[in-house]
């Protein structure tokens, strides 16, 4: 067993402690996911079977690859390459795929020979052939007609989300909190407050009012009586040939996150702490949609005399949207075809055809999970996939860690209805509500935050020639994966335009600095 593995209930002997007899990997592997949790790698031996289980959170990515004698599993894509001395390759047209869905984890990597395994699937090597069952099913934890009460929701939250901070913390230590002020960072202060155990905080601000989320950290701070350590955003600090997915096997982190890496980092050396604790995924995580799936989802679920028109309203709430506007697209979506909601590919400056959804094998599928009554719940699905790629696991090289994808909190959260986290009308309400009483009022109904993107604008004024050189007959250029003619246009846009495009040209310079540096 590698990583780090709990026991649901307490303390447990792990399937085959208590028996000479090495327990069948199938079975173990079941055990496992459902009596304990974690971020791990279990190795399953039986006879000339040997059974592989990442842990259905997917905070510890497992890679491998096979060679002509072996095959070679590791949690970072560079010891597999240091195994064997063998150089890695680039995968081109992975490297193309992953351009137009960013945000998709796929079982592909852009590394040639670099598989991930599925989190929560056992992959059985027998007689050099590879086999692969799913075992753990996000569809297994999807509501069914009876749902709790708000409160009680909020309630287990509350509980789940208190015993899983728990629990880290006695296994880490006592972390830095990376906090805004927002939702998802101030609910792992809140339990961790909650349980009487000791961290401090970090925030992160632009020179700028638009990006100050100082005055918010400060109160959340001061309330709780936990030092806060403030950083600001200096975009001069920023190395524009330094790549933020060094060692990954996809360049799947943004660019301008070198910075914060650095400014976390020196948190954690002040604080005497081992990692810095994020809420990444929390949105995600907490259901935060913007449409009438949650109406409808109560219609199918409670029938025509439920509570539905309440939760229409408190989706005008969410989402701006008036009576009218929103009564029409519930009436759409009720009367139209459910299913996975689409995830289109993203063609802005890049070249090739990308290959349909469908085609891909996403490291979770749930794409193909069936929600019943709750067609909601594959919107939040979605949601979550969306996630997987900017959590992090605590065995990573840059000190940051995303527990509220904890296996527990996880599987909680899938099981709630999409109407529970948009009561009376606020968004990530049951996040809000379950700890309520342990943090500032003005932060219970705060419902918007501050964010780097005058960072990020800045970065992109001050380094136009440098991104267009480094582009210009590059890695991604040379191999037809961009349009430089689209490229040199958008490095002309105005940053004040607020125009999202500058963001994709920083995602293709994080691809030709993660190209360079594995080529090197």
């Amino acid at each position: 067993m590698l990583g780090h593995i709990f026991g649901r209930d307490g303390p447990a002997p792990l399937p085959g402690d208590s028996s000479d007899e090495p327990p069948d990997p199938d079975a173990a592997a079941v055990q496992l996911i459902t009596r304990f949790w974690g971020t791990y790698l279990a190795v399953l031996a039986s006879g000339d079977t040997i059974g592989l289980l990442p842990d259905p959170g997917g905070l510890m990515p497992v890679f491998s690859r096979m060679t002509a004698t072996h095959l070679l599993v590791a949690s970072q894509a560079r010891l597999l390459f240091a195994a064997d001395g063998s150089h890695p390759s680039i995968d081109l047209a992975a490297l193309g795929d992953f351009l137009a869905r960013p945000e998709l984890r796929t079982t592909t990597t852009c590394l040639e020979g670099v598989r991930e395994l599925r989190p929560g699937s056992i992959t059985s090597l027998q007689g050099g052939v590879l086999s692969e069952r799913q075992l753990w099913r996000a569809g297994s934890f999807l509501p069914d007609r009876k749902s709790p009460s708000f409160e009680e929701a909020a309630d287990l939250l509350r509980h789940e989300a208190v015993a899983v901070m728990k629990t880290w913390h006695e296994a880490l230590g006592a972390p830095v909190v990376a906090v805004s002020g927002g939702v998802d960072s101030s609910l792992i202060c809140g339990a961790l407050s909650a349980a009487g155990l000791p961290f401090s905080c970090v925030t992160l601000a632009t020179r700028d009012p638009g990006g100050d989320e100082r005055p918010a950290a400060r109160q959340l701070a001061g309330h709780l009586g936990v030092r806060l350590h403030e950083e600001i955003y200096a975009p001069e600090d920023f190395d524009p040939f330094q790549s933020a997915s060094a060692g990954l096997p996809r360049p799947s982190r943004k660019s301008f996150l070198t910075r914060v890496d650095a400014m976390l980092a020196g948190a954690c050396s002040r604080h005497g702490a081992l990692s810095v604790w994020d809420g990444n995924g929390g949105d995600n995580l907490f259901c935060y949609l913007h449409s009438p799936a949650p109406v409808v989802d109560r219609l199918m679920t409670e029938g025509l005399f439920s509570q539905w028109p309440r939760t229409l309203l408190d989706m005008c709430s969410v989402t701006g949207a008036d009576i009218g506007e929103m009564a029409r697209a519930t009436l759409r979506r009720f009367l139209g075809r459910p299913g996975f909601p689409p995830w289109p590919a993203d063609a802005r400056l890049t070249r090739g055809c990308a290959p349909a959804f469908a085609a891909l094998s996403p490291v979770a599928p749930w794409n193909r999970e069936v929600a019943a009554w709750h067609g909601g719940k594959q919107d939040h699905l979605a949601l979550i996939m969306r996630a997987q790629l900017h959590c992090h696991g605590p065995a990573n090289p840059v000190r940051r860690f995303s527990p509220l994808m904890s296996q527990p909190i996880l599987e909680l959260c899938l099981s709630l209805p999409t109407w529970l986290w948009c009561h009376g009308g606020i968004n990530r309400a049951l996040a809000r509500i379950a700890f309520a009483g342990d943090l500032p009022q003005v932060l219970h109904r705060r419902t918007s935050k501050a964010g780097p993107d005058s960072f990020l604008g800045a970065i992109f004024d001050r380094n136009r020639r440098i991104f267009r050189e480094l582009l210009a007959g590059g890695i991604l250029d040379e191999a037809g994966l961009i349009d430089m003619g689209a490229v040199e246009r958008a490095l002309q846009t105005d940053r004040d335009r607020d125009d999202p495009v500058i963001y994709r040209v920083l995602d293709l310079v994080e691809a030709e600095n993660w190209a360079r540096e594995w080529q090197s």
